[in-house]
């Protein structure tokens, strides 16, 4: 096994920016890639709902991401149900494969969303970890982190957004070791896992 990865959460960040969590598009770590999560707040920690990874500007993929969130391309999730942990959808998008929403009907429905959207913006947490791996290794990490977390009981299984293709280890590859941190909580997450 190659040496380990260190994979250092920093956070909360947020789109708008909130009194406890900076918008990230103004904070330093915004300007790097790595891995990302898309998080709530819960109790005792942070309930991870999304894991992504780029090799752009995180806040050139957040925007993006916010593009398409705003635009109702995403799920919309009951803005209050969402802030507890519990997805009760609003707005299938343009993703869901069951039953997945033309551009035009996201755009003809928005102005029936946009009061939950808006919600949801400012529920939504953001954790960075920058990575300078290649963009192999960080998909592998990616995949990793998304696997533990599916495979969680309870909420933090059950939290997870379904669909997403992920790229974990193919049987021809080294395993790679990762060190996870985080200043907080983030529920489901190990300390260490192998990718």
């Amino acid at each position: 096994m190659s040496d380990e990865v260190i994979v250092s959460f920093t956070g909360p960040f947020s789109w708008p920016g909130t009194p406890d969590a900076p918008s990230v598009f103004d904070v330093e770590e915004g300007r790097l890639a790595g891995i990302y999560l898309w998080t709530v707040s819960q109790h005792d920690g942070y309930l991870i709902y999304y894991v992504g990874e780029t090799g752009r500007r995180f806040s050139t993929r957040l925007l993006e991401h916010y593009t398409e969130h705003a635009a109702a391309m995403y799920h919309v999730y009951s803005p209050a149900e969402f802030a507890c942990g519990e997805k009760v959808v609003l707005w299938p998008g343009r993703y869901d494969a069951s039953d997945r929403k033309s551009a035009r009907e996201c755009i003809a429905n928005y102005s029936q969303l946009c009061e939950q959207i808006g919600e949801l913006t400012f529920t939504l947490r953001f954790f960075l970890a920058p990575l300078s791996c290649e963009r192999r290794t960080r998909r592998r990490i990616e995949a990793a982190i998304a696997d533990v977390l599916y495979a969680a009981p309870d909420i933090v299984g059950t939290f997870q957004e379904q669909g997403i293709r992920y790229h974990p280890r193919r049987d021809d590859e080294e395993p790679i070791g990762c060190v996870i941190s985080a200043p907080v909580p983030l529920l489901g997450l190990p300390d260490r896992l192998l990718t």
